[in-house]
This record gives structure tokens, C-alpha cells and sequence, in this order.
């Protein structure tokens, strides 16, 4: 199998026991190393020294490191392996993931939880992590345990089948939101995770602000439905709730008293009807689409 492993770097002091590992546990397979770097030590001296195709990164950003990585696969490529810099993760975990795809999966995500060092990862970074995959299980009906998981092999042609954009985190989310969306088969494995070697390049609060952003956008052009039918639902109840009250009035005085309460009665009923039909309609647009 031949196996392409990118591995973004900004000044990563680990980086040449991250290269040798992944040369070791990789030596029965025909493998190829890019190194996206963008660092202003050297960095990228050391992954040359050890073989490494290094790629001088223009732009900014975690997913725009591995967008770059993916354009410089080699064409007889089979799998893609991605995985970080920073000795978190252990290369030695990679025929983990490889295992997997010669079973037939498309995307495997190595889960950290299970063998993860103590202090490896934050409180508030485990929680936050949790909550987002569960919000990804939930509205994309997609069996995983940690969506951010930086350490994942994927075959060549599904890859190529992925519309990724993310130029930052939400680069993670976007991968295997686009692999449900394409019905790639996906699966995770247990994989260690140590603590970083280096200084941390995470921003907690603005990450996991983009990733719900880019969540809440795919869902929209992916499955406008799960957005819409809740909004326009809601807003026919509050309506029918207020014109109830209305005609309860009615039918015991024969007069209409609540005239703003009638019409903002109607109005919510008729936003609510327009938003479900409009989600409705977008949802038939798409499926279609999806189909040609």
C-alpha cells in the first residue's frame, strides 16, 4: 500500500522524532512524508534532513495546511494519513488506522479517549470536544467519539470526492460532515494521545466558535430541514397559541377585543408556514441534485 503522511508544522520541536517514528512504523509500506510548514525555526530543515517532502505554506490556518498536503499527494498514492506535529500523537498507532481501511472502511478517525495520557487535554477542551460531537452525531447520525481528532487515514479516492474548505479547525468537523454526506463509510479506533511538545496553537473560544459556525452552515446547505421545520414549527404553535386564546374570547363574547394579538396571530402562523414549505422545498431542491 502506498501511504502519503501530512503532518502541518509551525515550529515544532518534536518534529524529527514525529518523522523518524512515522519512517519506522511505516517501513513495510511504500510511504511518502509532506510537511506543510510555516514555522520560523527550523523546522522544515529537520524534516528535509530526514527525507520529507516539505511544502512552504502560503496561506493561514490547521485546514488550510492539510488542503495544501492533499495537492501534493503523489498519483499511485492509496492512503492519506494526517497527523500532527507535536509528538501528541503516536505514529506507532498508524497501522491502527490502517488496519481498518484494508477491512474496507473509507475515513478512520483514531478516538483519543480511551488511551489518553493524564493532562493530555484540558478539562474545558474534553468538554468542549464532547459537546460538539455529539452535536455532529446527532444532527449528521454519524457514530463517533471524537470528532476533533487530529489523526486519521482516509483512501486516495475519497478524498478526492470531499469538497473541503475550512482554512482553519472547523477543518475537522468539515471532513467528516462531507464523508457522511458522500456516504463514505467511516469508523474510529483507539489511539494514544500524549501531551504536546511545544507550545499550543489551539484557541479554545474562537475554534470552537468557528467549528459550530461551519456546523450550523453545512447543516443548512446539507439538511436544511433539521434548521428550518423546528423554526417554522415553532412559530405556527406560538400563533395557533395566541389565536386559541383569541377564539376562546370570541366564542364567549361574540366580539373580537384583541385586534394586534389577532393579527400577530396570523402573521406567526403564516411565517411558520412559509419557513416549513421553504425548507421543505430546499430539501426536495437538494435531494434532487444530490441525485444527478
Amino acid at each position: 500500500m502506498k501511504i502519503s503522511v501530512i503532518i502541518p508544522t509551525m515550529n515544532e520541536p518534536a518534529i524529527a522524532d514525529v518523522l523518524r517514528d512515522v519512517l519506522d512504523a511505516l517501513q513495510q509500506h511504500s510511504v511518502e512524508v509532506i510537511v506543510v510548514d510555516k514555522s520560523r525555526d527550523e523546522t522544515a530543515l529537520r524534516a528535509a534532513e530526514l527525507g520529507a517532502k516539505v511544502i512552504h505554506q502560503t496561506g493561514t490556518g490547521y485546514g488550510d495546511a492539510y488542503i495544501t498536503g492533499f495537492k501534493h499527494v503523489s498519483e499511485d498514492t492509496e492512503t492519506v494519513v494526517i497527523l500532527d506535529g507535536d509528538y501528541t500523537y503516536d505514529p506507532y498507532d498508524i497501522p491502527k488506522l490502517l488496519q481498518p481501511i484494508s477491512d474496507g472502511a473509507d475515513l478512520v478517525i483514531g478516538t483519543r479517549f480511551a488511551l489518553m495520557d493524564k493532562g493530555a487535554m484540558s478539562r474545558r477542551n474534553a468538554l468542549g470536544n464532547r459537546m460538539l460531537t455529539a452535536l455532529i452525531r446527532s444532527l449528521y447520525h454519524v457514530r463517533l467519539t471524537d470528532s476533533q481528532s487530529g489523526m486519521r487515514a482516509i483512501r486516495r479516492f475519497a478524498l478526492d470526492r470531499l469538497k473541503l474548505q475550512s482554512p482553519n479547525m472547523p477543518f475537522a468537523s468539515e471532513m467528516i460532515i462531507e464523508a457522511q454526506k458522500e456516504g463514505l463509510a467511516i469508523t474510529e479506533v483507539p489511539i494514544r494521545y500524549r501531551t504536546r511538545v511545544g507550545r499550543a496553537k489551539l484557541d479554545p473560544f474562537r475554534d470552537a466558535f468557528r467549528i459550530l459556525s461551519i456546523t450550523i452552515r453545512l447543516v443548512r446547505d446539507y439538511n436544511p430541514l433539521v434548521i428550518f421545520l423546528p423554526i417554522g414549527l415553532a412559530l405556527m404553535l406560538v400563533g395557533l397559541g395566541y389565536g386559541t386564546t383569541i377564539l376562546i374570547d370570541y366564542i364567549h363574547t361574540g366580539i373580537v377585543t384583541r385586534i394586534a394579538a389577532a393579527i400577530l396571530s396570523v402573521l406567526l402562523i403564516l411565517t411558520g408556514l412559509q419557513i416549513t414549505l421553504f425548507g421543505l422545498l430546499a430539501d426536495i431542491i437538494l435531494t434532487n441534485l444530490r441525485r444527478r
